[in-house]
């Protein structure tokens, strides 16, 4: 587990109720530190999230059928507990079950999984799923990327309705296109991307994302370009617009430094196809 990872002495107490839950879920079963904490985005009010990984043959009978409907059962620390300014949960998965969801590259698991410190119980086999799972092999990356890259393409015209009297819908706009390039970073490099909270954090430390993170940075700070533009000034030249737009190159270039020698990034058109063709990844 990570060193820089510490427990207050409530954070204890729900671990230790977690790994009491944890040990009637069968010998392989294991307890994980999740999310911010895991990842190193800690703070002194990040929520405790923890995985239990079992056998949900183990769980009783109403929970097994609630764990079936749902996909996982999802417990909460007590209410005294949770007045603080963070709270405490676990969420159990039965292991096999995870194993399969995986198989199906299903991004945010995936990075949830990789980031993840084992707190209870041998870690032999969370490490042989880590590494099963650490990375996508080229032909499910290359399908996920040439789609998201005809996505992120697609955004880029949009951003125009700035110009037509349509700010809310240029930041909508505006987020769809930081989001997608943010995600293709990651998997240019053949790994997951993380949910919404810290994708662009871990998008901006990747080789892709620290040539366009200025550009999205720079688009942000600009925004009331969108909101209020200046009088005379053509909607090609407003900041957010500007250095949006100004990625596509970048990334182009940068897929291909990264050894994505594929027709569909030069000739845009197959991605964009390819975009239109599945409505999700």
């Amino acid at each position: 587990m990570s060193e820089n990872v510490h427990f207050s002495s409530d954070d204890q107490k729900f671990i230790d109720e977690a790994i009491e839950a944890c040990q009637r879920m069968g010998e392989e079963a294991a307890l994980l530190l999740v999310g911010s904490r895991a990842a190193g985005f800690g703070s002194s009010w990040s929520d405790l999230d923890l995985w239990i990984l079992g056998d949900k043959t183990f769980l009783p009978i109403e929970e097994r059928q609630r764990y079936e409907t749902d996909g996982e059962l999802f417990y909460e620390a007590h209410e005294l507990w949770n007045r603080r300014d963070y709270e405490a949960h676990w969420t159990f998965y039965d292991m096999n079950d995870l194993v399969e969801q995986l198989s199906q590259w299903n991004d945010e698991k995936m990075w949830i999984l990789l980031t993840s410190c084992v707190l209870y119980c041998s870690s032999d086999r969370i490490e042989a799923i880590k590494r099963r799972f650490s990375s996508y092999p080229t032909e499910i990356a290359e399908r996920k990327l040439k789609w998201l890259f005809g996505k992120y393409l697609m955004s880029l015209g949009p951003l125009n309705t700035a110009a037509r009297g349509m700010p809310v819908t240029a930041l909508v706009v505006a987020g769809q296109v930081i989001e997608y390039l943010c995600k293709i970073c990651c998997l240019a490099e053949r790994k997951p991307f993380p949910y919404t909270k810290w994708l662009v954090e871990v998008a901006k430390k990747t080789y892709l994302g620290a040539k366009v993170y200025p550009f999205m940075e720079k688009a942000v700070l600009g925004i009331e370009e969108f909101v209020n533009p200046p009088a005379g000034k053509h909607f090609r030249e407003l900041i957010p617009l500007k250095e949006l737009r100004a990625t596509e190159e970048i990334v182009q270039t940068g897929l291909k430094e990264l050894g994505w020698h594929c027709d569909w990034v030069d000739n845009t058109d197959e991605a964009v196809n390819e975009a239109l063709k599945r409505p999700t990844l």
